[in-house]
């Protein structure tokens, strides 16, 4: 065992001193020392002291070797020894830690670890054995030591290994959690964690809130400590109500991440745009909600700059040739027809002239009204620019039903119009044209309508014409250069 020992003490000895210095650097080394010397100081307690007192014990008995010294004074040294023992041990392992990184030295922190061990508790296992005298036992007492020993220190060197491995692991979790907690705390976005909360069966029916943001307490306008434990739908019925409750119970099932944009206006959250995203999270999810609120107005505001006429409020040409191949497309399917009309106001530019621009624009936008509250919720009707307007219908059956709706249009645009304290009297000319009877694409359709309504024109205003053959026959670039006696007409077909 000494020759242990000393083999052990070579290995920090002058022999591989130069190595030392080389591998570690002058603190590391301060801490081999440290950690060798309480391991020498132990070892020597443990070897040398406690020797004498199990022989005496063997010779002479307990109650005579105990009694005949003085056992307090013996006691007292004994358990002064063991203390010291042990907190050398302590030490050594504390210091060794802070070399942990090493593997060589972590191979013999273990060994050195171990070997006091086992020394320490064939000491510790004799002294309890003689000290309760069981006489049957005597003879065994080396073997109970032997055994006791190797089994424990053998224990000891299987788990020290894992020990260290669940250091670390648990050392790496509470990492890992203060990294997402700094991340979560800081993030600009809403984040919730949600626990899931399962019926009778296990399936997940609902959730409790399990942690959330600075970011989400400033939008719910609540304290995070009063909602967490909570049911959701019970904080939040607009879940249930916007359906979103089923999505995040999909998403717990299916395991595939959801997002979507939703408009939430209810007690909590008013008029705000959020762009929710949620992932599965164990049993439960995670959700992460940002503000697009005014993202989306600027997109809605772009949009409708595109594609709607900013006097009237009506669709512009670029969204109006959109819904008419639409138009088209549902009636190539369905068998069905669309009428095309196109219309303006009958001596726009003189009104306009006598009303001042302010109230010529007014008057437009009252026309513009005044069309839509004469048609379908699905028919169309866009400004083209200036006087002219379009009305897109689809779903027609018959050339009686365009007749009718163009007849309709007429009549309801001749009623007065009152534009501040003036009522105006004004006629429309409306020329149309039929989807598939005389064209097939949307530029066929509005040349044709466009040249029916100059045949109105040309027939005296506040009228309605369909194209047919005759105008086919007789050929329509007449119309086309028409300039209507200084009504400031654009030609449609070359606007489109």
């Amino acid at each position: 065992m000494l020759r242990t020992g000393t083999d052990l003490a070579l290995l920090y000895g002058d022999g591989l001193g130069t190595l030392v210095k080389k591998i570690w650097p002058a603190s590391q080394r301060v801490h081999l020392a440290l950690s060798f010397l309480l391991f020498a100081l132990t070892a020597f307690i443990i070897l040398a002291y406690p020797l004498s007192r199990p022989v005496e014990i063997f010779r002479h008995g307990f109650p005579t070797t105990m009694f005949a010294g003085g056992v307090l004074l013996y006691l007292i040294i004994d358990i002064v020894v063991w203390l010291v023992c042990l907190a050398c041990l302590i030490l050594m392992w504390r210091v060794a830690n802070s070399l942990s990184d090493d593997l060589p030295f972590v191979f013999t922190r273990y060994v050195l670890f171990v070997f006091i061990l086992f020394f320490a508790i064939e000491r510790f296992i004799g002294y309890v054995v003689l000290r309760t005298q069981p006489h049957w036992l005597t003879h065994k007492v080396p073997w109970i030591q032997l055994l006791s020993s190797v089994t424990v220190a053998m224990g000891v060197a299987a788990f020290l290994p894992r020990m260290r491995s669940m250091k670390e692991g648990s050392a790496i979790a509470r990492k890992e959690h203060d990294r997402f907690l700094a991340s979560a705390e800081s993030s600009l976005d809403d984040f919730y964690i949600f626990d899931g909360v399962p019926d009778a069966s296990g399936r997940i029916v609902d959730f409790r809130f399990s942690y959330i943001n600075p970011n989400a307490e400033r939008r719910l306008n609540i304290r995070r400590e009063s909602l967490v434990g909570k049911i959701l739908t019970e904080v939040r019925p607009f879940m249930i109500s916007s359906g979103l409750i089923h999505h995040y119970r999909e998403v717990v099932r299916t395991g595939v991440p959801f997002t979507c944009e939703v408009f939430i206006d209810d007690d909590m959250i008013k008029a705000t745009w959020l762009n929710v995203q949620v992932v599965k999270l164990g049993d439960g999810i995670a959700i992460t909600s940002r503000d697009v609120t005014e993202s989306k107005r600027l997109t809605d505001h772009v949009y409708n700059l595109a594609h709607y006429d900013q006097l009237t409020g009506l669709p512009n040409r670029t969204l109006l040739q959109d819904r008419l191949e639409q138009a088209i497309l549902r009636a190539q399917r369905h068998n069905q027809k669309v009428a095309v009309f196109v219309l303006d106001i009958d001596y726009f530019k003189r009104i306009n002239d006598s009303l001042g621009h302010a109230d010529g624009d007014a008057l437009l936008s009252a026309v513009g009204k005044r069309l839509l509250s004469a048609v379908r919720d699905t028919d169309t009707v866009a400004r083209m620019g200036g006087d002219e307007f379009v009305i897109v219908m689809p779903d027609f059956k018959s050339m009686g039903d365009v007749e009718r709706c163009g007849a309709l249009i007429v009549e309801n645009a001749a009623r007065p119009i009152t534009i501040g304290n003036r009522e105006i009297n004004i006629t429309v000319s409306i020329g149309a044209c039929v989807y598939p009877d005389y064209g097939l694409e949307a530029d066929q359709l509005f040349k044709n309508a466009d040249a029916a309504m100059y045949v109105v024109k040309d027939t005296g205003r506040n009228g309605f014409h369909i194209f047919n053959e005759s105008m086919i026959e007789g050929g329509t670039e007449q119309f086309e250069l028409e300039d209507d006696q200084g009504d400031g007409k654009w030609p449609l077909q070359n606007s489109c």
